[in-house]
């Protein structure tokens, strides 16, 4: 029960991502034009987020291996 929280947890904060990554990879032809502010705010959001991701990812898998239900 718990390993589906935090797969889910996991899902929904990867559907953040794709939602903020979306626009500037769908309004551009070459995201490499992008301005150094547009990089910058994309990796002060998309990051933090990934690691959290990867954090509830982990934290799924390792679930029953830590004995939560």
């Amino acid at each position: 029960m718990t390993s589906n929280i935090f797969f889910g947890a996991a899902a929904v904060t990867f559907f953040v991502v794709l939602w903020l990554m979306l626009p500037a990879i769908a309004s551009r032809r070459d995201v490499m034009k992008m301005t150094s502010a547009e990089h910058g705010w994309y990796a002060k959001r998309i990051f933090p987020l990934m690691l959290l991701f990867g954090a509830f990812a982990t934290a799924g898998s390792l679930a029953g291996q830590w004995g939560w239900p």
